[in-house]
């Protein structure tokens, strides 16, 4: 029983030490917090961020000590300093939601939108005010906006809609934006026609019209969105709105049958009649495609017989090279693989065909791997009698390789190298491609 009251005793006489200390703590900090406002208001800065740093070792778990010092150091221009301070405060009062915020804005001035997007979210976990949480969401959607990267805001969208608040006109655009980047444009549509019919089709306004357009477009409403098209007439629309017109399509479809890539050049013919039935310039490249199309097996059939019964070197190899272009037309890209194989082999080195490394190339892009001709032709871009036009089509066409094993960095290298002339189109559009995929693998990932 004795010990009992002894245990008693020394606990509150513990206790008692403990908030003594805690009071000196506070009073020593409030004292250099006093000094430090004192040289602020003087703007004896360097002076201020010493008591500031005796102000947080006298009571370290004060945010907004910390938050202070930051500020200054924002005041004499040391962001990266400020930065430091702002995470070692939320490190030491992990609830200070204004420090968070603070870290959103800086990032978000350094072009790191992961960063900004990261500390935002986490201002609007910590802040319980609703009107600052529906600010912190809306401005992770701008910075995901600027930095293209639409297909990660559903997530913000969904806690925007869990606040009840009003409709919101902004996230009705950030929402149909998403659906159109996930390719659900009927889902688009829906939420850009509930407020397409308020915004006037004035300058500062084509990107609500552009969402709008696209949403239609996908959906193959070509003529509805010609007309909303026709609604919005600035210079800005003008450019913005190139994607959706025929000669957009039409040098695509001219650029992958160039690179042999057919069921992508059908698709853009595809779309390129589908806007404009009448376009002259479309049918010659229909017409070659179409006899692509057709079925090749009796034709096939034939060659193969007169190849197995022709004797003469250089007429053998020309029926090879004939045959492995049938193969290659219609997709067995093994078989024409190999016949280019035999037509090399047929001949003396300095005899053989260029382009057949090409074809090769563009074999191993359709059968997903990266082989012998790729790296060939990586050679044959650096002989200085290639033409520009051939390089750029070299450089497209083993982008298309490294895209379709999913090695993006080469792609984009690759891409890069193709830019110019009549392959910008292109160019721009597979790097429009690759982003989409990165971001899809790294959704997965991350679900």
């Amino acid at each position: 029983m004795k010990l009992s009251h002894l245990n008693i005793i020394l606990s509150l006489f513990c206790s008692l030490i403990f908030v003594t200390e805690l009071k000196a703590q506070g009073d020593a900090a409030k004292a250099h917090l006093e000094t430090a406002d004192f040289l602020l208001a003087n703007n004896r800065y360097s002076e201020a961020l010493e008591e500031l740093d005796k102000a947080i070792q006298a009571n370290p778990s004060d945010g907004s000590v910390y938050f202070k010092k930051a500020n200054t150091l924002l005041a004499i221009t040391k962001f990266n300093d400020a930065i430091k301070t702002l995470e070692a405060c939320v490190q030491s009062d992990p609830s200070f939601f204004r420090a968070y915020e603070m870290l959103g804005d800086l990032y978000s001035q350094k072009k790191k939108p992961s960063e900004a997007v990261k500390y935002y979210d986490l201002a609007f976990q910590k802040d319980e005010n609703i009107d600052q949480k529906y600010l912190y969401k809306l401005k992770i959607l701008d910075i995901l906006d600027q930095a293209n990267r639409h297909r990660f805001s559903k997530k913000h969208i969904d806690d925007l809609r869990k606040l009840n608040l009003a409709e919101s006109f902004d996230l009705d655009y950030y929402e149909a934006m998403y659906w159109n980047e996930m390719d659900h444009p009927e889902k688009a549509e829906e939420l850009m026609a509930k407020i397409i019919g308020d915004i006037e089709p004035l300058s500062g306004n084509e990107r609500y019209y552009y969402q709008y357009i696209w949403s239609l477009f996908n959906q193959g409403k070509y003529k509805e969105a010609s007309e909303w098209m026709d609604k919005m007439t600035t210079n800005e629309a003008e450019a913005m709105f190139t994607i959706f017109r025929e000669e957009y399509y039409f040098s695509l479809a001219q650029t992958y049958f160039q690179v042999m890539d057919y069921p992508k050049s059908q698709k853009m013919i595809d779309i390129t009649l589908g806007i404009n039935s009448s376009y002259i310039e479309a049918f010659d490249l229909q017409k070659q495609l179409a006899a692509i199309h057709t079925d090749k097996t009796k034709v096939i059939a034939a060659q193969d017989r007169a190849l197995m019964a022709e004797k003469d070197i250089k007429k053998r190899s020309q029926k090879l090279l004939e045959l492995a272009t049938l193969n290659y037309q219609s997709e067995d890209f093994a078989t024409a693989y190999i016949h280019l194989e035999e037509f090399q082999d047929a001949l003396p080195q300095n005899e053989r065909n260029i382009n057949v490394i090409f074809i090769k190339t563009m074999c191993e892009k359709n059968l997903g791997e990266i082989g012998g001709s790729t790296e060939k032709l990586k050679k044959v871009i650096h002989n200085p009698s290639i033409t520009p036009p051939v390089k750029a089509k070299y450089n497209f066409a083993i982008a298309l390789v490294y895209k379709e094993i999913g090695d993006y960095k080469n792609a984009e290298t690759f891409l890069k190298a193709a830019y110019g002339g009549s392959y910008k189109s292109a160019v721009r559009y597979e790097f429009s491609d690759i982003q989409k995929l990165k971001d899809l693998k790294e959704i997965e990932s991350t679900n």
